[in-house]
């Protein structure tokens, strides 16, 4: 998984190592596997969201302002779609809490 963000390609292969804790996560990332496949934004678009999220957890927890545990990987990865959608116009952040 990795090595497909660096390289900004689709992960589509079958993977044995994707877990997910919650049916929502794997609900989460075939959504954005979906939409980027689809043409909705493209995986680097995606792949420039979602780094963002993962630099902004990071960068709390180093500076010691985190309230609360830290987001986990799929709770960056919703965050980052919901962020996205916002920039393409998809949904305003007034109606993403009724679509959740």
């Amino acid at each position: 998984m990795a090595a497909a963000l660096l390289d900004h390609s689709l992960p589509l292969e079958e993977r044995d190592d994707i877990k997910f804790a919650e049916p929502w996560e794997a609900r989460v990332f075939a959504i954005v596997l979906k939409l980027s496949s689809d043409g909705h934004f493209t995986w680097g678009e995606w792949v420039d969201f979602f780094s963002k999220e993962v630099a902004a957890v990071d960068g709390e927890l180093a500076a010691g302002c985190q309230s609360g545990p830290p987001r986990t990987y799929y709770q960056q990865w919703l965050e980052a779609l919901e962020k996205l959608l916002v920039a393409k116009g998809f949904v305003t952040p007034n109606q993403l809490p009724r679509r959740k």
